[in-house]
């Protein structure tokens, strides 16, 4: 009896052990499912695009990264994913709002209006060589505000600048430094003290010349191996090119594609064309630095010396016109606020008229200096055209 008692004593204990032993184990695996679908949930959500940022990471969205990331230039990023191309590209030929979102207005509109107002009766002192050509010459304010002043060949060049920085107005492109026109009336209080130089350079008296912001501490730039490898291709990026770019990178081929955009409009020739047409004797010279193009310390590219866009690259185009397409074709990725002005520009089918509308609003000198013939604003407005098409034929075949 008592040994029945104590058996049955041991199968209680037994089956209690395996009772708890069971829960023990329920409870583990429960725990287990849990942590594998919080792990694949957080996977899901990062998609393993992890952008290194010094010594922090910030998680980035297959889709949408954040526009508040909060990148410095020159610091790279690292991907784990395919995926980053989507965070970089949208629908294959719009820069994404997230890379917009890094790239800020190189000057602020309220920046550009002060200065114009500043400058247009400000007192020269100083009248010196430093603005690239001869006829160029970078002038000093009474207050210390320093300008490049554009003599010009003839009024057409002068013309050119102006119009060239009123069109990057029009199409929301900021890398043109602020300008102003002036006349060299040399009693005038503005010119006085440098008249002796302006004789001596055998200026015009009373000609009309433009000041451009002198921008210190700035690098000459080389065009992009990406764009340099195109050879009218058009740029294409892929997630296996852009794992090895910087932020700074993309930001500054997107300035590139307004460039491209911006000279073909105003058929200016002295830039990034001038390079293609001598690929016929110089073999390397897209690995030269470019002309009329500076760099700033913060990336910003600087779209000066624009005096052949407009008036004078139209009289010449028949010369330069092949060049200018294949510039044109060279790129097939644009951003959404360039391609928006441009078709609302097509639109409306007076893109001259608007031109000059804003222009002659702007400048107290604009009747005087003349304005765009009628053969070159219809030329004008062909250009548009031929954008709208380029954009949307890329958007087509992408």
């Amino acid at each position: 009896m008592r040994f029945e008692i104590m058996k049955a004593g041991k199968v209680k204990l037994c089956a209690s052990l395996c009772m708890w032993l069971g829960i023990v184990t329920w409870i583990g695996n429960v725990k287990l499912h849990l942590w594998s679908v919080f792990v694949q949930q957080a996977t899901e959500r990062g998609s393993g695009v992890v952008f290194s940022l010094a010594n922090e990471q910030v998680n980035v969205s297959k889709r949408h990264a954040p526009g508040n990331a909060g990148f410095r230039d020159g610091k790279s990023f690292h991907i784990r994913s395919p995926f980053i191309l989507d965070n970089v590209v949208e629908h294959r030929v719009f820069w994404s709002a997230w890379l917009e979102g890094l790239s800020t207005r190189v000057f602020g509109v309220e920046h550009e209006r002060k200065w114009r107002d500043q400058v247009r009766d400000a007192r020269v002192v100083v009248l010196e060589a430093g603005c690239g050509r001869p006829t160029n010459r970078l002038a000093t304010f009474a207050d210390g505000t320093r300008a490049c002043v554009r003599y010009g060949i003839d009024a057409d060049q002068v013309l050119g600048e102006t119009l060239s920085y009123y069109l990057a107005e029009l199409l929301g492109i900021s890398n043109l430094p602020p300008l102003a026109l002036s006349k060299l009336n040399l009693s005038s209080e503005q010119w006085a003290s440098v008249r002796e130089n302006i004789e001596a350079l055998e200026w015009s008296p009373n000609a009309i010349v433009s000041l451009t912001e002198f921008i210190p501490n700035v690098t000459e730039v080389f065009i992009p191996l990406h764009l340099r490898k195109q050879q009218g291709g058009g740029l294409q990026l892929s997630a296996e090119t852009i794992s090895n770019m910087t932020v700074t990178y993309l930001v500054e081929l997107m300035q590139w594609s307004d460039l491209i955009l911006f000279d073909y409009l105003t058929a200016n020739f002295d830039r990034i064309v001038s390079h293609i047409f001598s690929l016929q004797w110089d073999a390397r010279v897209m690995e030269r630095t470019t002309n009329n193009l500076l760099k700033t310390i913060n990336g910003h590219l600087l779209f000066i010396d624009n005096e052949a866009g407009l008036v004078h690259g139209y009289r010449v185009l028949d010369l330069w016109e092949r060049y200018h397409t294949v510039l044109l074709s060279s790129s097939c990725i644009f951003r959404r606020s360039t391609v928006r002005r441009i078709s609302e520009m097509k639109r409306s089918g007076n893109s001259a008229k608007l031109l000059c509308e804003l222009y002659r609003a702007r400048e107290p000198l604009a009747r005087e200096l003349g304005s765009l013939s009628e053969e070159h604003a219809l030329t004008l407005q062909n250009r548009i055209d031929v954008v709208y098409q380029h954009i949307k034929q890329c958007t087509e075949v992408m």
